[in-house]
């Protein structure tokens, strides 16, 4: 898989553990799953939250990764092209 694919891919596996989390926190605010279906209904709904979790946390930590590599490298290829500065022709003007 290329860079692109796999940037997709994680971006599309945190938007379905965003859905999964809002899913749960609206079992948990708007309908009494929690209380009438008793234990197993906590439990399905803390499954719908940890999944969510499990599936976005990983991938933000990723694309995060990806991100400082890739500010790392501008940093890179701006200290080998530096400004006139570095090589005595820059001028104050004070």
């Amino acid at each position: 898989m290329n860079e692109h694919k796999i940037r997709l891919l994680m971006m599309t596996l945190i938007l379905i553990g965003v859905f999964l989390i809002l899913t749960g926190i609206y079992f948990i605010a708007f309908t009494d799953t929690a209380t009438t279906e008793g234990t197993t209904g906590i439990f399905k709904i803390t499954g719908l939250i940890a999944g969510g979790l499990f599936l976005s946390v990983p991938a933000k930590i990723y694309l995060t990764l990806q991100l400082m590599k890739y500010n790392d490298e501008k940093v890179r290829a701006a200290n080998i092209f530096p400004n006139n500065s570095a090589n005595g022709t820059h001028t104050d003007e004070d």
